[in-house]
């Protein structure tokens, strides 16, 4: 029995519409039992008694279940215990006002207004479930501004935006996140397994399952694994049915996971990928994104300074301002003044090689201006460990080629904020094995990787199971031999 209560409880949600739609059903045949005395109405259908003696009996029975289911769900404890004891008294009380229009149904001056009077038990008391599972301001959170204003309600005020430059990882981008996908169920009216997720404090004291986050950066928690299950995994968060996070809330909150959960840290204190980088933009405010270079001034602009520089200058995009520069053909006339006279498409710049040619590590701080830089070559360059410190805000670098280089271990901790960095070489440097690895730590995502690996493993078998073969055993029967000519 004690398992019992809580799957018997679990169908309240369901059986408490049956009451509700007898009733409605019931009002509207007696408002059509009075329309019927009216004069040219007289073809509308009455309640015979007998039917009336029916419907509330099944009303009460209903209501007395509905009441009952109710009562063993909150025994789960993960309501609101004020909002909680509100809507079980109503609740008893509309189980009650049900059995009670049963006993008056026969006195038509009590009846009708004691239905009417019930109508509106039903109704409050139905408010009052709603806003135990979804807040207090479901009915009225997108209400039009002008019906607010005529029912003397307070129109709900737009989303503040914050500073970007004052913005707290988790109280001004994580929580907006939480507010709108989780914490309906894991909030102050309604905390499923005990769990709330409406602020830091209840967040890091968890629920009846522990803690669901754990210290250290980028550390498995039980908050990550199940925001990262499939959708139709049980323990998947939200759950099915339920509005899903978005993809950008996901990357949003993978950024926050992968920075060790930071709760009282500012947004600008952590790195930011570019992916994330976009969606604070939209986010937050005083941080407007870099605008597009214009394409046409862009490519005119190119074409000067590669015919300048002896260099290939080339488009990448058929209707973008992207660039692919090669400076590999000018070699050692290529140098530190030229790169700097990039400068005017420096904004446009995706791919970049600079291998061979005599830039040094005075002329590389020009990188910092190329903001949408992705591949970058500088094989065979004098360059060291100080120089890729200029490299550290391009945070949209995927491929780095550093063949041939003076960098070391220690060099590379200017790259680990590069998050978008996948490719990495460094052939005849000084960089080892064990500190490329130490790299591909910090970079890389072994969580996500692992369920992905999980996800391919479990659709190979899905295909290999409803593969068709069909076997003649052509392959295993011997050549016929060609007839011999004479």
């Amino acid at each position: 029995m004690h398992d019992l209560a809580p799957f018997l409880g679990h169908f309240h949600p369901v059986w408490v519409h049956l009451p509700i739609g007898i009733f409605l059903l019931l009002a509207l045949l007696e408002a059509s039992t009075l329309l019927s005395r009216a004069r040219g109405l007289r073809g509308l259908p009455a309640v015979p008694a007998a039917l009336r003696t029916l419907i509330l009996s099944a009303g009460a029975a209903a209501a007395a279940v509905a009441a009952l289911l109710g009562w063993l769900l909150a025994r789960g404890g993960e309501y609101d215990p004020a909002l909680l004891h509100r809507h079980q008294l109503l609740g008893f009380g509309a189980a009650a006002g049900a059995l009670l229009l049963l006993a008056l149904h026969r006195w038509r001056a009590l009846y009708l207004p004691a239905l009417a009077a019930y109508l509106v038990l039903l109704t409050v008391t139905g408010h009052a479930g709603g806003t135990i599972t979804h807040g207090g301001d479901y009915l009225t959170a997108h209400m039009p501004p002008g019906l607010a204003r005529r029912l003397g309600l307070a129109p709900p005020p737009p989303p503040a935006q914050v500073a970007y430059d004052q913005a707290e990882v988790y109280a001004d981008v994580i929580q907006p996140v939480l507010n709108g996908r989780c914490v309906s169920c894991h909030g102050p009216a309604k905390a499923n397994g005990g769990l709330r997720l409406d602020s830091w404090a209840e967040l890091a004291k968890g629920g009846k399952h522990g803690p669901p986050l754990k210290d250290g950066e980028g550390a498995p928690s039980d908050f990550a694994r199940r925001l990262e299950l499939p959708e139709d995994e049980k323990e998947h968060m939200p759950p099915r049915g339920k509005p899903q996070l978005s993809p950008e809330d996901l990357t949003l909150l993978e950024w926050w996971v992968t920075n060790g959960y930071p709760h009282d840290q500012k947004v600008t204190a952590l790195n930011r990928p570019a992916e994330v980088e976009d969606l604070l933009d939209r986010r937050l405010a005083g941080h407007p994104p870099v605008p597009v270079p214009p394409r046409a001034a862009t490519l005119a602009e190119a074409q000067a300074l590669a015919a300048g520089a002896g260099i290939l200058i080339r488009s990448i995009s058929p209707d973008g301002p992207w660039l692919d520069v090669n400076a590999a053909p000018a070699g050692g006339r290529f140098g530190d003044l030229d790169l700097a006279r990039l400068a005017p498409i420096a904004p446009a710049i995706v791919w970049l090689d600079l291998d061979g040619t005599a830039v040094t590590a005075g002329g590389l701080p020009a990188l910092r201006a190329m903001i949408r830089l992705e591949r970058l070559h500088l094989a065979g360059l004098k360059v060291g460990d100080d120089a890729l410190a200029n490299l550290s805000d391009l945070h949209h670098l995927r491929y780095l080629n550093l063949n041939g280089t003076l960098v070391t271990d220690q060099g590379l901790a200017a790259l680990q904020h590069l998050t978008e960095l996948r490719a990495l070489y460094v052939w005849q440097t000084k960089v080892t094995a064990e500190g490329v690895q130490a790299l591909g730590r910090r970079l890389g995502n072994p969580r996500r990787l692992a369920l992905w690996q999980a996800q391919r493993a479990q659709l190979d078998r899905q295909i290999e199971a409803d593969r068709f073969t069909g076997e003649t055993g052509e392959a295993l029967r011997p050549p016929v031999p060609a007839p011999a000519h004479p």
